[in-house]
């Protein structure tokens, strides 16, 4: 598991990380970075004897190994705060040594004109001869400083063209990390995180959530299989984002149920939407891929409440999940708010 390391410490992990990655033809991505990040810190013993039995045998690191690698030994042990975290010390990192080349740049520039000056001092010696000499070897100097600079500042470049690609990488970590992989709709995680700053944020204060739940959904996946059971997900979620827009956090709370917030809006703006969610689902002809086999009608039922006072993660969530159970169970098919 990644360790949230002092800032000087993890940058030099970091540019011990670059090298690695270089020698083994590895692209900069996230997961690379954060399983070698894992060797050189020592932070997981299983990791390094994996990674040094692989060095020492020769063999090479490709994409696959890295996946299962990261998977096993630091994915599957991270928590999200923690590699939220890791997140910013990384990018912290990456804005060091963006400016480490402005400084070398200006370190560059200086040493330059601080030789000149003194050139130009001894070039009033009375012995123009020695005053030559200084000035040569004074000009030897410089052009060996500058050039020892100049190799400074393409690796740096060089650096910091990683950096840029790991920053993109990491945006994209971060959106398929709250991205449910069937639907393609936010996660659980992503859901409740939007939740959290919602009821923090005081100007926020009308907010209505929805929640749903397709009807007698363990039947469609006893009498059709898993695959038209996740193809029915699928549907719904589409259906969500056609009605609802994406303009709106659509989540799928978790198996077959679905929670979408909207902002701005009471509980009576939204009950019209939620009641065309409701009738589409119901009025849609579903038929099997391939046979064209009839499913039958599919329902959903729907519950909503608005933020009220005092209100916390746990009460607005719990409010939302008692308006759905009395839909589903006062009938199914149906809209109920609280």
């Amino acid at each position: 598991m990644l360790q949230t390391d002092e800032p000087k410490q993890a940058s030099e992990y970091l540019r011990q990380v670059i090298p690695m990655l270089s020698q083994q033809n590895l692209a900069p991505t996230p997961i690379n970075y954060a399983v070698f990040y894992s060797y050189i810190s020592g932070s997981s013993k299983a990791l390094n004897e994996i990674v040094e039995n692989t060095l020492s045998e020769k063999k090479s690191f490709d994409e696959a190994m890295m996946n299962e690698l990261y998977n096993k030994y630091i994915n599957g042990f991270s928590t999200t705060e923690q590699q939220s975290n890791i997140q910013r010390l990384l990018e912290k990192v990456m804005n060091e040594a963006s400016d480490e080349i402005g400084q070398v740049n200006q370190g560059a520039n200086a040493f330059d004109s601080t030789l000149n000056k003194h050139s130009t001092a001894l070039s009033s010696i009375d012995d123009p001869q020695a005053a030559a000499l200084i000035m040569q070897q004074l000009m030897q100097d410089t052009r060996a400083m500058i050039k020892n600079i100049a190799q400074v500042q393409a690796r740096m470049q060089e650096t910091n063209e990683e950096i840029a690609k790991m920053k993109v990488e990491l945006e994209a970590v971060k959106a398929t990390a709250e991205k449910d992989s069937l639907t393609g709709l936010k996660n659980r995680g992503a859901f409740d995180k939007a939740v959290g700053q919602l009821l923090n944020d005081e100007a926020s204060n009308n907010v209505t959530l929805i929640m749903l739940d397709i009807d007698h959904f363990k039947r469609i996946n006893d009498n059709y299989g898993h695959l038209v059971g996740d193809r029915f997900i699928r549907y719904v979620s589409a259906l969500l984002k056609q009605i609802v827009g994406e303009d709106h956090h659509i989540a799928r709370y978790g198996g077959e149920e679905f929670a979408v917030i909207i902002k701005n809006s009471s509980v009576k703006e939204v009950l019209p939407i939620a009641e065309k969610i409701r009738g589409s689902m119901a009025n849609s002809k579903l038929q099997r891929k391939g046979s064209g086999e009839t499913i039958g009608q599919v329902t959903l039922s729907v519950g909503l409440t608005s933020v009220k006072p005092n209100d916390d993660i746990e009460t607005f969530i719990d409010r939302a999940d008692k308006a759905l159970y009395e839909a589903k169970q006062t009938g199914r098919d149906k809209v109920v708010s609280i």
